[in-house]
């Protein structure tokens, strides 16, 4: 608690500093200061692939993927993300979740009575030098049988804290600048046999390699990146490609600016 306080003390100065001053240092390496994601559970693997963080970076960039779902039909081919900045916002934010027992893996969160439901991971971190914390809580928002009181009401917390965060709450976030549009311009994907449907439109694979099936990550070469950026206006959930003589469904996933690849994603 003693860090995150130094830590909340030297954002609210940094903040208040000459603009001058703040635009001639140099910025600090950024890392990943929090991580909130669903994890496992009984789902199939494309949709698991496809689950992405909230994350909020050391900087004060908050990227959250939008929770909202429409009855719209075709459907968008990929998610929508939004994003913010506020550097003040990381220690009052990392202080909450701390208050929460988020950066406190022995915690013990309690059992619900549902099963096959994902687990919440959630990663802290509060300096460049300090450990990263990470824990796990099965069926978050699920809270039915859990006892004695004080574990349910602490998974209480730890959702309310998540809405927060991904609300972008004004309870961590003071500046009134809205959420803007986060564009992921890197991605991986998932290929998979399918046919067209209603309102399908069929595009030629953009890739330097054949389609294949495979129930892992591929990563998407420079020009295959530049090549999706391009036509994902034109693409919804309907949207399937052709090669080798068949027809495929795309699952895509964008790369967060702290992950490399495949092997860095988490699902």
């Amino acid at each position: 608690m003693r860090s995150l306080k130094k830590l909340a003390i030297f954002s609210f100065v940094l903040g208040f500093a000459g603009v001058g001053l703040a635009q001639a240092a140099s910025p600090p390496s950024r890392y990943v200061s929090l991580l909130i994601q669903d994890t496992g559970g009984f789902t199939p693997v494309d949709y698991a692939f496809a689950r992405t963080p909230t994350v909020l970076y050391s900087d004060g960039l908050l990227i959250v993927p939008s929770r909202i779902v429409t009855a719209q039909y075709p459907g968008q081919f990929v998610s929508a993300f939004m994003q913010k900045r506020e550097l003040a916002a990381v220690p009052r934010i990392l202080a909450a979740a701390e208050k929460s027992h988020l950066t406190d893996p022995k915690f013990d969160w309690g059992m619900p009575w549902i099963v096959d439901v994902p687990d919440t991971m959630f990663v802290t971190q509060i300096s460049p030098k300090a450990p990263q914390t990470k824990l796990s809580i099965y069926a978050l928002g699920f809270d039915v049988g859990v006892t004695p009181k004080s574990k349910a009401e602490a998974r209480r917390s730890a959702s309310t804290f998540r809405d927060k965060i991904e609300s972008f709450s004004s309870e961590f976030m003071w500046t009134k600048s809205k959420p803007t549009i986060w564009k992921p311009t890197k991605w991986l994907y998932m290929a998979s046999e399918s046919q067209t449907e209603a309102y399908s439109k069929t595009y030629k694979w953009f890739g330097s390699k054949p389609l294949r099936f495979t129930s892992s990550c591929m990563e998407m070469t420079s020009l295959e990146n530049a090549k999706l950026n391009v036509l994902l206006p034109k693409l919804n959930s309907s949207s399937r490609f052709s090669s080798n003589g068949k027809i495929w469904r795309i699952t895509v996933r964008p790369l967060f600016p702290h992950e490399t690849g495949c092997q860095s994603i988490i699902n």
